[in-house]
């Protein structure tokens, strides 16, 4: 973004001196001007001999042919516009220059546009009367600097130029901070109706696009990309809209964001698209719900605005609305949508439209990410508590009854009798061998035995090896010998298996034994299952839309990480790792039980403590603890210096390291962590033992009071703020809920999924699904809804119109086409978006 700021500095500055452009010497962005003084003169003594002959001789030199003007080709009007940017956004054409400014002449790329060229490709060329090389700083001329200053004279003086010269009417900015910027956009921002119809009557283009950096949203500007294939701006299509002059582009939307009705009606009468779409996507009803300009909505969709064009985010005016958390558009949207049924007294029948409203994909099932449930639910701020209103609450309650209630249900009592297998599993698991004590005796009896043994054995052994004969008296002993020494005795099992029957996990001999080792492998099952569920709801919603699933429940990321544990414990008893599988037990069972918070969302008793512990942890506690480790580092490395030096007089001096309470630093830190929780008595009176005390005394009156009062109060504070906050709002356990009931759906197969929505939603004439709603209306909502049905036949009759007139140019571009080149061409309309 930094390059950018210095372009638009640049170009500010260059505009701020009049002195280096030839152009200001006529019409500056002071007032003044050769040509200005000439205009009052002729207007106090209504002789305008001198001014007119002024723009003949003076005026003329700058424009080509005379003023009859020429075209260009969009390509190079692009590497024009692309010399301004950083280098590493620069074209190869203008990168492969020294200096792109003085180097590149476009009148050197450009030779002359015949009338065929053009007519054949009506897009690929722009029409220029100014002479590129004589424009102002920001590729301005002088029409544009009339219209700038805003003052009677200066529109007189605009009026004399087009009265010579009417091509200049089509000359637009050409520099990339306002490029595109035409004379009819200056007048609708000056809010001055009676020259914007001046400027009509003069064959102003009502179709063009003002796509330059300023008129750009705030974050997009740093994305802002050049391609000879197109004349407007690539740009990174995620935004949040928010801009200081983002007004979409077209004069229609000017107006509109401005709420100038009288210039839109004008510049909507001389055949300006409302449907015309800019470099987001956005009409000028998506322009509307932006700037949350409810009458100027209503005027534009009664002239025929479609409703339910998308923009490049694939938002509708409603989603739009939603995502943005427009709160009284949205009802208003909503409003317009709905189609009305029946109505009988106060009572109502309205069927709402699912295809932008629901999650679920009316023709495949899918999750629909960018529908009005999606964001109102899943939104971050405070106006998407107060969408869940109407339509959308009804909505949720309804999938609610229809299937994620049971399907909730199922799933907590599923994991209560998993919890519980758990809970019988580990409560079980055997402790230190009670005959360990004495197993150090029994190994030194069975090593005696063993070696009387073995030398009765040598003995024997070498006694046969000196005798030469076998005679009867030897075979006699060597037969009684046997008898006493049986081989089976002394012969041992393979070592892996005396491994494995001497794991104490594995031991089978009592019933309890027995019990925890078909509960840890129901565990063991369950977690493959729970497991193989999470991946087959990961392929069917994409591994993305399943992560962003996961962040919405993160105890729910700490238990299929506990199931992932559970697969080692298998190959852990196997190779009866007693050690490591108690620790990896522990962690199972601390990442398993949190996932009880997550159907403690779905109660509405404590749903909201719930919501308050995870903005508590992720929020008070994260700030606290980044700051409280700061000190309490600091502070421990200071004691662990001090404590150096103890020495304890009631014991042996080489034993002084076994009494002092701080002997390495990793003591110490533990040590800071106890003393901030008041449990101080050991170090404060160690302290006399070292030969700093008093400097030890000093830095604990400190650290308490920085540590223990301060800031562990200030803990204490800002959980109490979190607290209050969330206590206050009104809908936050019902936004909690209903992200529990969209997390349930997103676990339903496809097509499941879609016959649940079969059951709840009903046809429409038209063929969509809707939500049939009986509404209890009151006699101002009553009034609201006849409005909207009047403004909405009005809005039919528009469209058809509207219809017949893109079918008239088509048709008028076909003819001119074929008068032209005698044959026809494939003519797609006025197609005015990307």
């Amino acid at each position: 973004m930094g390059n950018t700021e210095s372009n638009v500095t640049s170009g500010v500055k260059k505009q701020a001196g009049v002195s280096t452009q030839a152009l200001y010497k006529f019409v500056n962005l002071k007032g003044g001007g050769l040509l200005v003084d000439m205009m009052k003169r002729a207007c106090q003594t209504k002789q305008f001999a001198e001014i007119d002959h002024a723009i003949k001789t003076k005026v003329e030199p700058f424009l080509y042919n005379k003023g009859a003007g020429r075209y260009f080709p969009i390509s190079k009007l692009v590497l024009l516009r692309n010399r301004d940017r950083p280098r590493t956004k620069q074209l190869p054409e203008i990168r492969a220059l020294e200096n792109p400014d003085d180097d590149f002449n476009i009148h050197d790329y450009c030779p002359e546009v015949s009338e065929a060229e053009y007519i054949s490709n009506p897009s690929a060329y722009r029409f220029v009367c100014w002479d590129l090389n004589m424009r102002g700083a920001v590729g301005e001329t002088i029409l544009h600097l009339c219209l700038l200053n805003a003052s009677s004279l200066h529109a007189d003086l605009a009026k004399r130029l087009l009265k010579f010269y009417p091509k200049l009417i089509l000359d637009i900015y050409m520099s990339d901070e306002y490029y595109g910027e035409s004379v009819l956009h200056i007048a609708i921002v000056n809010e001055d109706p009676a020259m914007v119809k001046y400027l009509l009557d003069a064959d102003a283009d009502v179709q063009e696009r003002c796509c330059g950096a300023f008129m750009s949203a705030e974050d997009q500007k740093a994305s802002r990309t050049d391609s000879p294939d197109h004349e407007y701006v690539a740009i990174h299509p995620m935004t949040n809209y928010d801009g200081y002059v983002y007004w979409g582009e077209y004069p229609l939307s000017f107006a509109a964001c401005l709420s100038q009705e009288e210039c839109f009606r004008l510049v909507l009468a001389r055949g300006a698209d409302p449907d015309s779409q800019d470099t987001n996507g956005n009409t000028v009803l998506h322009m509307l719900v932006i700037y949350e300009k409810i009458e100027m909505f209503d005027v534009g969709y009664e002239v025929g605005s479609n409703i339910h064009l998308r923009n490049m985010q694939n938002l509708t005016p409603l989603t739009l609305a939603a995502k943005l958390g427009r709160v009284e558009m949205f009802f208003h949207v909503m409003s317009i949508e709905r189609e009305i049924y029946w109505q009988l007294g106060s009572i109502t029948c309205a069927a709402y439209p699912l295809l932008m409203i629901d999650t679920i994909n009316e023709e495949t099932g899918n999750i629909n990410k960018d529908s009005v449930l999606n964001f109102v639910v899943f939104g971050d701020k405070l106006e998407h508590l107060e969408l869940l209103d109407g339509v959308v609450i009804d909505l949720l309650k309804t999938k609610w009854d229809t299937f994620c209630k049971s399907r909730f249900y199922k799933q907590f009592y599923m994991f209560a009798v998993y919890f519980l297998f758990s809970l019988v599993s580990f409560i079980l698991r055997p402790g230190p061998d009670v005959s360990d004590e004495d197993e150090d005796d029994d190994a030194a009896v069975s090593a005696s035995n063993n070696t009387a043994r073995s030398d009765l054995y040598k003995n024997v052994s070498h006694e046969h090896t000196k005798r030469s004969t076998e005679s009867t008296e030897y075979k006699t002993f060597w037969l009684n010998f046997t008898e006493y020494y049986d081989p089976s005795e002394v012969e041992t099992l393979p070592a892996w298996w005396e491994n494995f029957a001497d794991c104490p996990l594995m031991n089978l001999e009592s019933d309890l034994a027995k019990m925890r080792i078909m509960a840890e492998i129901i565990n063991f099952v369950g977690a493959i299952l729970y497991l193989l569920v999470a991946l087959r709801e990961a392929r069917f919603l994409g591994y993305k839309m399943f992560i962003e699933n996961l962040m919405t429940a993160p105890s729910r990321v700490m238990f299929l990480f506990s199931c992932c544990l559970m697969m080692t414990i298998p190959w852990l008893r196997v190779s009866c790792l007693t050690e490591i599988d108690d620790h990896v037990t522990v962690v199972i069972m601390l990442t398993t039980a949190p996932y009880f918070l997550f159907f403690c969302r779905g109660f509405k008793t404590v749903g909201p403590f719930v919501v308050m512990i995870y903005r508590m942890v992720m929020g008070d506690l994260l700030r606290f603890v980044s700051i409280y480790l700061v000190f309490v580092m600091g502070f421990s490395q200071a004691f662990y210096i001090i404590f150096l030096t103890f020495d304890n007089p009631s014991t042996p001096e080489d034993q002084d390291a076994e009494s002092n309470p701080m002997p390495s630093p990793m003591e110490s830190i533990v040590a800071m962590f106890l003393m901030s929780l008041t449990n101080f008595g050991d170090y404060y009176g160690a302290m006399v033992s070292t030969q700093h005390e008093y400097e030890a005394k000093i830095l604990f009156f400190l650290f308490m009071v920085i540590v223990s009062v301060l800031l562990v109060n200030m803990l204490i504070a800002m959980m109490g703020n979190t607290y209050q906050k969330i206590a206050e709002i009104r809908n936050e356990w019902q936004r909690q809920w209903a992200r529990i009931v969209l997390v349930v759906e997103r676990s339903v197969p496809p097509a499941e999924r879609l016959k649940n929505f079969m059951q709840y939603s009903q046809p429409m004439s038209d063929g969509r699904r809707a939500l049939v709603l009986r509404l209890n209306m009151t006699d101002e909502e009553k009034e609201e809804m006849k409005e909207v049905q009047e403004m909405k036949r009005i809005h039919q009759r528009f469209s058809k119109k509207r219809q017949m007139e893109r079918e008239a140019r088509a048709r008028r571009r076909q003819e001119e086409y074929e008068k032209f080149f005698g044959t026809s061409a494939k003519v797609d309309g006025d197609n005015n978006n990307m």
